[in-house]
């Protein structure tokens, strides 16, 4: 049990280290990789690794629920320090997702308004999952034009503001999404990646192993790559060594 803790006092600390390069996180994977268990899992973490400075996290429910339920999982041995998760992380909007592409913009745009009262030392701000009604919206027309207009005023109007409010409050922007494959990479990259190409992140992929219970983590972050493989648990993420690592 100490050795788990110590191993995951150090990947904690490692990606604390990584988002001092950039605030801006791309979250993307498929399907039961754990997107949100990871965004769970590293919140709830980074929100406690320091008890001496206070800090919160809005999630927005842009179209998946929070998982309330999974993040008590992943904490349930750590009763103080799920307690603090609890009361600290704001769900926006409270009781349920958003169900419409121009509900999310209003949802988004309210962040950054000069009125919005954001909670006391903002940390973090996660989209769970921010493309899910704009891929909609796009699929609803046939127009190009039309659906370059909208691509262009959701990063204008939603998401440039957000980055702006984020690096200049130093917050941490987590972005979940869905993905597609680029057969021009050979692998899978979050829906729209020219939209999101345009700004710079740490851009983090999830992938699931075949016939394995381990899943891999690509992280690229200013042209340097990086990728660690994992296991989904009841207690959120394990990471395992590679294996030229074991010997180290």
């Amino acid at each position: 049990m100490k050795s788990k803790m110590v191993s995951e006092i150090k990947y904690v600390n490692g990606f604390k280290k990584l988002f001092l390069q950039e605030k801006i996180i791309s979250l993307s994977g498929e399907s039961g990789t754990g997107k949100t268990t990871f965004a769970l899992y590293l919140v709830g973490n980074l929100l406690t690794s320091n008890k001496q400075v206070l800090s919160s996290c809005i999630w927005v429910q842009a179209s998946e629920a929070f998982p309330k339920k999974r993040l008590n999982q992943i904490f349930s041995c750590q009763p103080n320090k799920l307690q603090y998760i609890n009361e600290n992380i704001f769900i926006i909007p409270k009781h349920k997702p958003v169900n419409t592409y121009k509900a999310q913009a209003e949802i988004l745009q309210m962040l950054f308004k000069p009125s919005c009262m954001l909670p006391p030392n903002l940390k973090f701000i996660v989209i769970d999952n921010i493309s899910h009604h704009l891929r909609f919206k796009i699929a609803q027309n046939n127009d190009f034009s039309y659906n370059a207009s909208v691509l262009d005023s959701f990063y204008e109007t939603q998401l440039l503001p957000l980055i702006f409010l984020c690096q200049r409050s130093n917050i941490i922007l987590i972005l979940i999404h869905e993905v597609s494959f680029d057969p021009k990479l050979m692998k899978n990259r979050p829906f729209y990646n020219k939209l999101y190409d345009r700004i710079r992140t740490v851009e983090i992929i999830l992938n699931n192993i075949y016939n394995s219970q381990q899943k891999k983590m690509e992280i690229s972050v200013n042209n340097h790559n990086y990728s660690l493989i994992y296991e989904l648990e009841d207690s959120g993420i394990s990471f395992k060594k590679k294996k030229e690592d074991k010997d180290k």
